[in-house]
């Protein structure tokens, strides 16, 4: 209960990517995405800890970094040099204070060390190998992870650069290729983009993380919309919180996520401030570009997506059983 005497509802809102092609809805991603969210409620649900929207986000988005199974953490794509560039950030609605990594290699949480970043440093962001490098000063709090090229992911890697090596004339044209894929290549893909998560506390409190591998044969030095507060995620106690994913570079421009919180400030609901926020991207974008999951204040969650699909778990004190969805409504 918050000082002015209301009680909020609470919950938490995950996502694992937004796809141009319908989802398979097998039981690897099904139960990938219902751990994520069942471990952010528990850290909610627990009224005898002090537990925050920011410690469910970052445990949600963890697990699905762990998962393996998503574009994130120890599923990251790879770059056109055969290496993994990550990007995370997090961000706490209580104080809009951010955290935020990009092209980070080695470990195995990319969102534990944005988190890092956001309480122990007086930075926002930190980057390549200032990023690498900061996070040995974090004694165990962040576990080291190789990223061996194994014959999965070296696999996909051939296949793709030998379909699209005469398509690069132009960077966008190639970032378009590599991260939605030609309708014959789709059925090949095993992992579903950038993963995130939005929550509101039993105080009201609302928070946001998110953390992405980028887009297959990316350059190197690519830092995508999920390093960029204001695009990839947002999160302010007066409005509400955002996550983000699809075609970073188009999120970036519009600074999609702090598009949707003023619009929760200006009294639109969650649904209906994530519905605006695809709206206007498509109308500048076009369609197959995105998709965004919102909290406001009231403890009302939106989803909205211009794509075929887009895999989602949800959890609340009214409904504490995960739902899942594939798809915008």
């Amino acid at each position: 209960m918050t000082s002015d005497g209301k009680n909020f509802d609470f919950g938490i809102l995950v996502h694992g990517g937004a796809s141009v092609d319908k989802i398979k809805e097998t039981n690897e991603i099904t139960r990938s995405l219902k751990s994520a969210v069942s471990y952010g409620f528990d850290l909610l649900k627990d009224s005898s800890s002090n537990n925050s929207a920011v410690d469910s986000v970052e445990a949600a988005v963890a697990s699905m970094e762990d998962s393996g199974v998503f574009d994130a953490g120890v599923g990251a794509y790879l770059t056109i040099d055969k290496t993994v560039e990550m990007d995370a950030s997090i961000m706490d609605g209580r104080d809009i204070s951010a955290g935020s990594v990009g092209m980070v290699t080695g470990i195995k949480n990319p969102i534990k060390l944005a988190r890092q970043i956001m309480e122990r440093t007086d930075h926002v962001m930190i980057v390549s190998d200032g990023a690498t490098k900061l996070s040995k000063l974090f004694d165990s709090a962040i576990e080291d992870y190789p990223h061996e090229l194994n014959e999965k992911k070296m696999k996909e890697y051939s296949r793709l650069l030998k379909n699209f090596r005469t398509k690069w004339k132009k960077n966008t044209k190639l970032m378009m290729l590599s991260s939605m894929a030609c309708q014959e290549e789709k059925n090949h893909q095993q992992h579903y983009s950038t993963v995130g998560s939005v929550a509101i506390d039993r105080d009201g409190n609302v928070a946001s993380a998110v953390s992405s591998g980028g887009i297959w044969l990316k350059m190197h030095g690519r830092i995508g919309d999920s390093a960029i507060i204001g695009s990839g995620i947002y999160a302010d106690n007066k409005s509400g919180a955002a996550c983000a994913t699809g075609y970073g570079e188009y999120t970036m421009r519009l600074c999609l996520c702090k598009f949707a919180c003023d619009q929760m400030q200006s009294k639109n609901s969650a649904p209906l401030s994530s519905k605006k926020s695809i709206e206007m991207l498509t109308k500048r974008f076009g369609k197959n570009t995105g998709g965004i999951i919102t909290v406001d204040t009231k403890g009302r969650f939106g989803i909205a997506c211009n794509t075929i699909s887009m895999s989602t778990a949800l959890i609340t004190n009214k409904n504490q059983k995960p739902i899942i969805a594939f798809g915008s409504d």
